[in-house]
């Protein structure tokens, strides 16, 4: 089976969803090319009309419309079509198709001359009705011709179902829509039941179904077969990337809100883990009226040691904080924590700042972190923040003996602080080139009248373009702060 190179992939969902997500996954490729063998038909169908009656017809129109239809459909395929709905779409456009084909063969011109022996032995059956409508050079028939071949639907939804991935339920229900819509258009239409039209098309339509129905049952058999096989063999490492997915999902929602307005100040955020628990973490804090706090950390490497560091660190900012805002004692008291509480060597690389909007004032303690940037509202100037004292968790205090690494700096309105974990520089492209310092302090010096949404996003934009897309081998995290 094609799908064993790809089954941890379907381990993680349970079983009905997973046979589902395998189907849907071939039906999204068929169907990109069923709409373009259909169109060909269609396009083919319109010249044979336009060869046939020279003129235009409502039969002509409607197929014109219906190849507009289907080339938009395939124009926009990748932009609306994915493996969670392209089944419903393909039962909508089928049915669609269906009625369109009938009403587009009831109004094919017919000339009453190719059957006047049959018209005249029965009358009550004739539905051709020409009228002619003359406008210029616009010349629109309704008419039609023997109707007696509705069933032959039923063979093409025969058909439909072998080359599709439907389920059993949905093959009866394609095979009941298939033999009951033209069963319908020969009872409201009055059309003359034809044994030679109707008996070949319905058997071998009925044919194709149950061909389609015995290999839907042997496909779900292997299927179920080779998830049970697989799903008994790795049990224990699904059942620990179920668990480090749900941790994933605690630790993410410990993050506060990406986009957030606090008074003057506007924050926007992003936090990407690069494994299912992550290293990085940020937050922000209302101090008092005017003061806001800023933090951002990361933890040395990054999974479940780094994400379960993390978890201590945010409890103890919370508590922390209700005593003492002071950004170096802060920090001072986390890196003692980090001392007492861990035997492994883990370090915590830091920013705590505190935002004064009264003073305008910022306030900020770097313990070994990257270097924030300012970026002034007035100058549109890019300032580095290089002082900073020791990561926490490496030694006893947070800075060497007699220094003073706390920095205090204005920050008026308009002005912009960026903090940023070592995912955003080192993020690398296939050849292992890293994105480096000198690349952010280009795009902020092009960027830096953008406002921090903008700013952010840019940011981000800038990075993908420079890794065109290649694996994210760090956590990263970006916090922008802007006072309005």
């Amino acid at each position: 089976m094609d799908l064993l190179d790809r089954f941890d992939r379907y381990l993680e969902l349970p079983r009905d969803q997973a046979y589902n997500h395998y189907l849907d996954e071939r039906n999204l490729k068929i169907f990109k090319g069923i709409l373009v063998g259909i169109i060909a038909l269609q396009v083919i169908l319109g010249i044979i009309n336009i060869a046939d009656n020279v003129t235009f017809n409502v039969s002509l129109i409607l197929t014109i419309i219906n190849i507009v239809i289907l080339v938009a459909t395939r124009i926009v395929y990748k932009n609306y079509f994915n493996v969670h709905n392209i089944r419903r779409y393909i039962f909508i456009f089928l049915i669609f198709q269906l009625f369109l084909s009938i009403a587009i063969q009831m109004t094919y011109p017919h000339d009453p001359d190719d059957d006047t022996s049959e018209t005249k032995t029965k009358p009550k059956n004739e539905l051709v009705k020409t009228d002619t409508l003359k406008s210029n050079d616009l010349n629109i028939k309704v008419g039609g011709n023997d109707q007696s071949t509705f069933f032959q639907y039923i063979l093409i939804f025969g058909i439909v179902v072998l080359i599709f991935r439907f389920s059993r339920i949905e093959i009866i229900q394609l095979f009941a829509i298939g033999a009951g819509v033209p069963l319908l258009a020969m009872i409201v239409f009055n059309t003359e039941f034809s044994a030679d039209n109707t008996v070949p098309n319905l058997t071998m339509g009925v044919i194709f179904f149950i061909i389609a129905f015995a290999a839907e049952r042997k496909r779900r058999k292997n299927f179920v077969e080779q998830y049970d096989f697989h799903y008994k063999k790795n049990h224990e490492s699904i059942r620990m990337k179920k668990e480090l997915n749900y941790a994933r999902e605690i630790q993410l929602s410990m993050l506060p809100e990406n986009d957030a307005t606090m008074g003057e100040i506007e924050i926007s955020a992003l936090s990407l883990p690069a494994s299912e628990v992550g290293g990085d973490y940020f937050d922000y804090f209302k101090i008092s009226e005017n003061e806001i706090g800023f933090f951002i950390c990361d933890v040395s490497g990054h999974g479940v040691a780094s994400g379960l560091m993390l978890s201590g660190l945010r409890s103890c900012m919370h508590l922390i904080l209700e005593d003492n805002s002071n950004p170096k004692i802060v920090l001072e008291k986390l890196n003692r924590m980090i001392r007492k509480t861990q035997s492994r060597k883990m370090f915590v690389t830091a920013v705590f700042a505190i935002i004064d909007t009264e003073k305008d004032k910022c306030t900020l303690f770097n313990a070994g972190h990257l270097p924030p940037y300012k970026i002034s509202g007035e100058s549109q100037e890019i300032f580095k923040i290089k002082k900073h004292g020791i990561a926490l968790g490496a030694m006893n205090n947070v800075e060497s003996s007699g220094a003073n690494n706390e920095v205090f700096f204005d920050f008026k309105k308009g002005d912009k602080l960026i903090l940023y974990t070592d995912g955003v520089n080192e993020a690398m492209d296939n050849n292992k080139a890293e994105y480096g310092l000198d690349s952010l302090e280009l795009y902020l010096n092009g960027s830096s009248g953008k406002n921090a949404k903008e700013l952010l996003q840019g940011i981000m934009d800038d990075i993908k373009k420079f890794t065109k897309n290649s694996l994210q081998r760090d956590d990263l995290t970006l916090l922008i702060i802007q006072r309005n």
